[in-house]
């Protein structure tokens, strides 16, 4: 009778030629998401004025990659509003979808029993690799 461990080093090496011949088929994948990464990564944050970056998650509950999501909808929402392209949003329109995103960041922070700063500032930050170095750009969303 084979042991588990023979069993194993003849199951891994058929899964492994199984899966890249089946590629993109439940449950085998070739996991293509991580062979061709986006060039620039982008991120928001939250800071207060001095430009400490504050523990998001901790002061509201509301994770990081969130924020992203929270403000790309909202202006998104808006965009459709106004029947414009996000990237065409007035800078009011920009402007009130931040305030309204603050205010709710405030309200989860007095869910969780904390209290953000009195001025804030989203910040944006872009992140790409380029002429051999990791370039970081960092510039204020907006700011309170």
């Amino acid at each position: 009778m084979l042991s588990s461990k023979v069993i194993l080093l003849i199951a891994i090496p058929v899964f492994c030629a199984l899966s890249l011949v089946l590629k993109e088929n439940f449950p085998f994948s070739h996991y293509p998401m991580y062979s061709d990464p986006d060039p620039v990564s982008a991120y928001y944050h939250l800071e207060d004025a001095a430009g400490k970056a504050l523990p998001l998650t901790q002061l509201t509950g509301v994770r990081g990659p969130n924020l992203g999501k929270i403000l790309r909808k909202r202006l998104s929402d808006q965009a459709k509003k106004l029947d414009v392209g996000v990237k065409s949003l007035p800078r009011e329109a920009v402007e009130g979808v931040a305030r309204d995103t603050l205010a709710y960041l405030r309200t989860q922070a007095k869910h969780n029993k904390q209290v953000l700063p009195e001025k804030l500032r989203i910040m944006f930050t872009t992140i790409q690799f380029a002429d051999g170095k990791v370039e970081e750009k960092r510039e204020v969303f907006f700011t309170e």
